[in-house]
């Protein structure tokens, strides 16, 4: 059977049952208690009868009833809401494969050092020599001929020389940079790019696999800080609306208590009244009386 857990249910009515409703329902279920009586002990029949009062009297008096739907409806979407967040999503990054890092780091270092290489060598060589043309001079007119053609080709072969040089220069310097760049790549993170194309995708790619995962990081410990802060908010709901029954418990038990001193005095006082040996007595204690009962509600 399906544990009674608020107020309204341990009186069988709706939470916006009228006050006519609730002293129906309150009447009903006194009634079933009290058929029930053989089947309980006495303390057990006690305490069923004081849970079905202080439900009654808490529910009858709109301010206690107005408290105590606030704080069951906060508790109600406190506890929703936990379990609604209790289920999080993991993540697991994959790692690339590092075989092979050694050798494909040291081949892009034999291939840097070849680059400089022919940078250096490309340096070193001289201009195209035209000195050969000489050797076949035998003449004056001939001499003269060819010095001046020799000028001419000279200084247009220096000039076309000086800019082949710049341009191989500039191709090779290029190279040993992209050679060195991805050695680094390499080196850094376990994977040899084919090109800098190759390169800069891969880099584009790493970097958004380590935003979505810091991303994901944070989204992670967002979750768990709410489903902490909810789990304490229902608690401390659940803790209130326990003191409140407690306290309107304590209340009414010591509502029960004065009534049965009250009860008690007054039976003293008949029993003086019987024995009273003046009207002036008499008269005092029926005043005695009269006070008890009024304090007591009754005529």
């Amino acid at each position: 059977m399906k544990s009674k857990s608020t107020l309204y249910e341990l009186l069988g009515v709706s939470s916006s049952a009228d006050a006519a409703e609730l002293q129906g329902a309150y009447r009903r279920a006194l009634a079933a208690l009290e058929g029930r009586r053989a089947e309980l002990t006495p303390e057990e029949f006690r305490e069923r009868e004081q849970v079905l009062r202080v439900a009654h009297s808490t529910l009858r008096n709109p301010s206690l009833r107005a408290d105590y739907d606030a704080e069951l409806a906060a508790a109600e979407r406190a506890a929703h809401a936990a379990v609604a967040t209790s289920k999080l999503v993991t993540r697991e990054a994959a790692r690339a494969d590092a075989l092979g890092l050694r050798a494909d780091a040291l081949a892009l270092r034999a291939d840097a050092i070849m680059a400089r290489a022919e940078v250096e060598g490309a340096l070193a060589r001289p201009p195209s020599a035209v000195a050969a043309f000489l050797s076949g001079a035998n003449g004056l007119a001939r001499v003269i001929g060819l010095l001046v053609i020799i000028g001419a080709s000279a200084f247009g072969l220096t000039r076309c020389a000086s800019g082949d040089q710049g341009t191989h220069r500039a191709a090779l310097e290029a190279r040993a940079a992209e050679q060195i760049r991805l050695q680094e790549y390499a080196q850094t993170y376990g994977v040899r790019p084919a090109n800098i194309a190759e390169l800069e995708r891969m880099e584009a790619e790493r970097q958004r696999r380590e935003i979505e995962t810091r991303q994901a990081d944070q989204e992670r410990r967002r979750r768990e800080e709410d489903k902490r802060r909810w789990e304490e908010e229902v608690r401390r709901a659940s803790e209130s609306v326990t003191y409140n029954i407690q306290q309107a418990q304590d209340a009414e038990r010591r509502k029960a208590e004065q009534a049965r001193e009250l009860k008690f005095r007054e039976e003293q006082l008949l029993l003086e009244l019987q024995y009273a040996g003046t009207d002036a007595a008499r008269q005092r204690i029926e005043l005695q009386i009269r006070q008890l009962r009024e304090r007591r509600g009754q005529p």
